[in-house]
């Protein structure tokens, strides 16, 4: 009865649902008898076939006997796991093709380059989206770049009239800019902040990294953005108000 290992049974259990099916109404110990399995590995077996839906069981006089399920039974089975594939298909197609996404990537380097990604934010999304930020620290930008301040309160204004929402992980030191009336801010301790900013919008992950001079990369993939994404919800809930 090797074709029974289709439903995934092993050969001891094949063993059981036969000797079930012979008996028919039977409790554990009659089941060792027909088969000469031990009686524990009796009963570990009986509960795998009863998840595997093979048998049934019922008390009786405070004792549990087994039945076999009908052959017939068997093609409903399979059956059932058809449909319940067929169900998942298109989500696994989704899978696949976004697996088979492409990864772009592209290198920024300079003093000014946040216009770059503020310029980008404003241009991929749609009204009524959301940019998440992690790390930033505006008063320092302002100190390394005296066009920031300016470029920025036109990005807030724009972010404003789209109905785009940002939400922003910073130290407790950090100011809040008065112009950005759509940003929502939460704290963490500056020392976990390092001197890595990154932020997520769409399918984009923008990585900002300070220094003289600074760099910024933009990715652009489904499944890097929401593993960013995920990543800033568990800080945010961490976060304090």
């Amino acid at each position: 009865m090797e074709e029974l290992k289709e439903f995934g049974l092993t050969d001891n259990e094949i063993k059981i649902y036969l000797a079930l099916l012979r008996l028919g109404n039977a409790n554990p110990f009659e089941i060792a008898k027909k088969t000469g399995f031990i009686r524990s590995y009796v009963y570990d077996a009986l509960e795998r076939l009863l998840d595997k839906q093979i048998v049934s069981v019922v008390n009786k006089d405070n004792k549990k006997y087994y039945n076999a399920i009908e052959p017939k039974k068997l093609e409903e089975l399979e059956q059932e796991k058809l449909e319940k594939i067929k169900k998942i298909i298109p989500e696994l197609e989704k899978i696949k093709s976004s697996s088979n996404e492409e990864v772009k990537v592209e290198l920024y380097m300079g003093s000014y380059i946040y216009k770059t990604l503020l310029k980008d934010i404003v241009s991929s999304l749609k009204s009524g989206e959301e940019v998440l930020i992690f790390g930033i620290k505006d008063e320092d930008l302002i100190k390394l770049d005296k066009y920031y301040y300016e470029y920025v309160n036109q990005y807030f204004s724009k972010l404003e009239k789209m109905k785009i929402k940002e939400r922003v992980i910073t130290s407790k030191e950090t100011k809040k800019l008065n112009d950005a009336k759509t940003t929502n801010y939460r704290f963490l301790p500056r020392k976990i902040m390092e001197n890595i900013v990154f932020e997520v919008y769409g399918n984009k992950v923008a990585i900002f990294l300070w220094g003289m001079p600074h760099y910024l990369i933009l990715i652009e993939n489904k499944i890097i953005a929401n593993s960013y994404r995920n990543q800033f919800e568990l800080l945010w809930k961490l976060a304090k108000k």
